[in-house]
């Protein structure tokens, strides 16, 4: 645990989003970015797994797409109409 002004536990508030909630990214502060999406990635405050994510966005017809360095959400992708909910 470090003695960060900026976050707590490496975690800082990102805002809000309207399909997932509010968000924490990654503190620039006292972490390094990962560098598969130099720290763009954000993570769901309200979900435990990404299964749990990927399960209530499908209701709304929208996939996420995760960082395959940090797991972290990168963007959320607009399903078709023809393609079938998890």
């Amino acid at each position: 645990m470090t003695d960060c002004l900026y976050c707590i536990d490496t975690q800082m508030p990102a805002g809000r989003d309207d399909a997932i909630g509010e968000l924490f990214e990654r503190c620039p502060v006292c972490t390094q970015p990962c560098p598969r999406c130099d720290g763009v990635a954000v993570y769901p405050a309200n979900y435990n797994t990404p299964l749990e994510l990927a399960a209530d966005l499908a209701v709304l017809r929208l996939a996420p797409v995760f960082c395959l360095g940090c797991t972290g959400v990168i963007a959320l992708s607009a399903m078709s109409a023809t393609e079938d909910i998890p």
